[in-house]
Formats: structure tokens, C-alpha cells, sequence
């Protein structure tokens, strides 16, 4: 097989590279993310937790391409390596770290399909076969290089947006507005509780710290990829509140997968069309494949960089896949696998928090040895 992880010198533009955050986000929250809500908040104020966790994600996202710009665009991990012999070592327990992330974060994107699929599709077939031509997938797309990746989430994101938006759209016919009121009865403190899951909800932006040393720089702006976020928390907050008027928050807590739940009260043209679950799931495969490809491709990418640069790409591709497999069924049951989760999403969150600080010290130190060389000279 062609491996083009090394050989892609692909150029991302603005466009692909919005589409590509947006579509790696779009995974598991927006099917889980209600009932975390209804579970963490327990008032109908979920939909402000939300425009929460979206700010401080947008924030992140800008510290994030203002750090590129000022490395000129490199890798991260490249360009502290480089900074001087120190700083070999830690650009190593970085590279450890996403890869471990990476591979977690793939597992548990995994065992989420085997239980919707499970619940919702073929209930008969073992959940280790589903997971088996999963990774088998997305291995094969990993050896297409970024650009496949990239192409790949440009041909399927529009199809699973547009596929939320209508399902989406029919259940506002049941919307009542009421339901979310008062605002803010209890206070701010559940609010702040629910701030977390929704912080979470949007990982996938530590992608960029990869991505964007395929992309021009200069043309690569906090603007876009921000204006993609917000589009992804509307989505976010839509099926929220629906959820919580729809179906109530109490019911909601206890609903693994609240936006499926969503699709079976959907009735089109008085009930000639119905019974939607199968599309949503299908569609929202197509989701995590588009995610699991992403993370998949990373962590195959920081190995053979940083590790193994002497093996076939093809090879590091099948040897994370079998990892992340046998990590995928460690969790023996559902909620443990949401527990799981959680530890992925802390990890995720400190780990993209401590390379932007690393990342900034690095251009400071930088540019302070500059001045000084400047000055004796």
C-alpha cells in the first residue's frame, strides 16, 4: 500500500481546514451531550453551558493559530525539537502524550459505535466484527495521506449536516419554549457543573496543532475554524433543548442517546414516513469514521516521525489500530465506558492547555534570545 504520511506535502485551505475541525468535533456529542447535561445541570440552563464551553473554545482555537503563526507554521513538536538539545526530550514526552492520547480517544470513539450499533442496528452481530471492519477503514484511509483524509471529510460532511439539520428542523414542530423557563432559577452553580461537558464536547481543535504545518499560515485565520465552532454549537444547542422540551430533562438523564430518541418522533407527511433511527445512525457512522480517520492518521503520523521512521507507515497504521482495539473493550460496561470518556476529556484538555503554554514560553524565550544576540552584535 501507498503511505503518504511522509510524502504528502498536501496545502490545506482555509475551507478544508474549517470542515476538517468541524467534522472531527461532530462525534459522539452531539448523540451523548444532552444527557450529560440534563445529568450535570438538571435544569433546562444547559443550552447557556453550552455558549460557555463554545467561548473558551474559541479561545483556545485563536491562542492555537496565533502560536503557528509566530512558529511559522511548523509542527509543534518539529519546532520545539529543533529550539536546541534540551529540548529534545521534551518534544519526546510530548509526542508520547498525543500519541497516547490519540490512541485513547480512538478506542473510545470505537467501543461509542459498538454500543449504538448494538442498540440500534444489528444486534445479533458480535460487536468485535463491527469494530474489526471500523478500524479496518479507517487504517485504509490513513494510508491515503492528509489529502485523502481531507477529501474524504469534504465528500461526507455536507451529507451528515444536512441529514442533522432536517431531523433537527421536523422536531422544532414539537418545540415549546416554555419548557426552558425560568432561566438561571437555580443559580449559576449548575451552570458552571455543566460548563465541563460541553468543553469536552469540542475536543478535536488539538488536531491543529498537526494540521495547520500543512496549511498557509497567512491564510489560515481564528476566523473560519471560530465561525465553524459556532455553527457546531448551534447544532449542539438545538438538539439540547430539544431534548429537554421533547422528551423532558428527567427522561433525558437516563437516555443513553438522546438525539437517536429524537428521530423516533419524528412523523413525516402524517406518519408515512417514520421510524428515522436507522438514517440518523448511519449518517452518524459516516461521523465517527470521518473522526476516528483524523485521530487514527495523527497518531500514525507522530510514531513514524518521532519513533519509527525506519517502518512502513502501512505498518505503524495496522500496529495502532490493534492497540487501540484491545484498549476499546477494557471498558466492561457502558457507563465505565463514559467514565472513560471523562478521563479522555481531561486528558485532552490539559494536554492541548500545556502545549499551548510550552509552545508560547518557547517563542518567548526565543525571541528574547534574538534581542540578545542582536544586542552583543
Amino acid at each position: 500500500m501507498t503511505y503518504l504520511v511522509n510524502k504528502d506535502n498536501y496545502q490545506i485551505s482555509s475551507l478544508e481546514m474549517t470542515v476538517t475541525v468541524m467534522s472531527t468535533i461532530l462525534g459522539v456529542g452531539i448523540l451523548t451531550l444532552p444527557r450529560s447535561l440534563a445529568k450535570s445541570v438538571g435544569t433546562p440552563d444547559g443550552w447557556i453551558s453550552i455558549l460557555i464551553g463554545l467561548i473558551f473554545n474559541l479561545v483556545l482555537v485563536t491562542l492555537i493559530i496565533k502560536l503557528n503563526q509566530k512558529i511559522n507554521g511548523k509542527n509543534i513538536i518539529h519546532y520545539i525539537r529543533e529550539t536546541n538539545k534540551a529540548s529534545f526530550f521534551i518534544a519526546k514526552l510530548l509526542s508520547m502524550l498525543f500519541i497516547c492520547y490519540f490512541t485513547f480517544i480512538l478506542a473510545f470513539e470505537a467501543r461509542i459505535v459498538t454500543e449504538v450499533i448494538g442498540i440500534y442496528l444489528i444486534n445479533q452481530t458480535p460487536s468485535e466484527v463491527a469494530i474489526i471492519l471500523m478500524y479496518m477503514a479507517t487504517t485504509y484511509a490513513v494510508t491515503k495521506g492528509m489529502q485523502g483524509i481531507i477529501h474524504l471529510k469534504l465528500l461526507l460532511f455536507p451529507i451528515v449536516l444536512f441529514v442533522l439539520l432536517i431531523i433537527i428542523m421536523f422536531n422544532f414542530r414539537e418545540f415549546d419554549y416554555k419548557s426552558l423557563l425560568p432561566v438561571g432559577a437555580e443559580g449559576i452553580t449548575p451552570i458552571i457543573s455543566g460548563t465541563k461537558e460541553t468543553i469536552f464536547s469540542f475536543l478535536g481543535i488539538e488536531i491543529l496543532f498537526f494540521f495547520l504545518a500543512n496549511a498557509n499560515n497567512r491564510k489560515i485565520s481564528p476566523k473560519g475554524i471560530n465561525i465553524g465552532l459556532l455553527l457546531l454549537s448551534l447544532l449542539y444547542i438545538s438538539s439540547t433543548i430539544l431534548a429537554f422540551s421533547i422528551l423532558g430533562i428527567e427522561t433525558t438523564k437516563v437516555i443513553t442517546f438522546p438525539f437517536v430518541e429524537l428521530t423516533k418522533e419524528i412523523e413525516i407527511i402524517q406518519g408515512l414516513i417514520e421510524r428515522l433511527e436507522p438514517l440518523i445512525i448511519t449518517v452518524w457512522i459516516m461521523t465517527i469514521f470521518n473522526t476516528m480517520s483524523v485521530f487514527h492518521f495523527i497518531a500514525t503520523k507522530i510514531l513514524k516521525e518521532e519513533f519509527l521512521s525506519k517502518m512502513r507507515g502501512s505498518s505503524i497504521a495496522i500496529s495502532v489500530a490493534i492497540i487501540s482495539f484491545m484498549i476499546t473493550f477494557i471498558p466492561n460496561s457502558i457507563q465505565e465506558a463514559f467514565s472513560f470518556g471523562g478521563f479522555i476529556g481531561y486528558f485532552g484538555l490539559g494536554l492541548t492547555l500545556f502545549t499551548i503554554v510550552i509552545g508560547f514560553l518557547y517563542v518567548f524565550r526565543s525571541k528574547s534570545r534574538d534581542v540578545k544576540q542582536s544586542e552583543v552584535s
